[in-house]
């Protein structure tokens, strides 16, 4: 199982690295702290150790969650003109941090992951990549596939898509079957990081010129 695990990592640390390449540009200057702070997000919880039975390493993910839905909500954001649009966006942002830190930690949920808290996020971002599909205009000449914004929305769309999937009922079957729960749980959540990884490295190389990503 850790071999799917690290796979993942390494991709993470790749798209880390390509991403530091194109800061010029403010869409992957916001991505590239996203990925550095889930790198040292990682590497927080292999130092606490992922023991099931003693889960200390959840709390982590609850604030990671928060920090995760404000950058890649103002990613999103960044690409879409509507103004009301856009200041909802960044409202639903402070909302989203006191509701999810207060079901966290005024209602004990920091005790457990974080699946209620994933499952609001991923919702949410997923109508936000909806709408944000529909602000991309690609030059009229240029394929919608060599468009970055096409490629950063697409990956975040699939990915929390698939995190709905398993997250929302990942402490259910942590507490009926604690092995099936983490095979389970690793192999789709790896499977999504792969995905998610693949796909923003394509869109960050398509800042560089639309040509290279034909």
């Amino acid at each position: 199982m850790d071999g799917w695990i690290y796979g993942y990592y390494v991709l993470l640390v790749i798209c880390f690295a390509i991403s530091l390449f194109y800061l010029q540009h403010e869409q992957v200057r916001l991505l590239a702290i996203l990925l550095g702070i889930s790198i040292v997000t990682e590497i927080i919880v292999e130092l606490i150790g992922k023991d099931e039975a003693q889960p200390r390493f959840f709390i982590v993910y609850h604030f990671f969650v928060v920090l995760e839905y404000s950058l890649i909500t103002i990613i999103l954001r960044s690409g879409i003109t509507d103004t009301r649009l856009k200041l909802l966006m960044e409202i639903s942002i402070y909302v989203f941090g006191c509701i999810s830190l207060a079901h966290s930690f005024i209602f004990g949920g920091w005790h457990y992951f974080p699946g209620i808290n994933i499952t609001i996020e991923s919702f949410l971002v997923i109508c936000w990549c909806l709408l944000s599909f529909f602000s991309i205009t690609p030059n009229s000449e240029a394929s919608i596939f060599r468009h970055p914004g096409f490629w950063l929305t697409l990956a975040f769309f699939f990915y929390f898509a698939g995190s709905m999937c398993v997250n929302g009922f990942y402490n259910l079957l942590l507490a009926s079957d604690l092995k099936s729960a983490r095979r389970l749980f690793v192999i789709l959540n790896s499977f999504s990081n792969y995905l998610l990884y693949i796909m923003l490295i394509k869109g960050i190389v398509c800042f560089r010129s639309p040509r290279i990503c034909s």
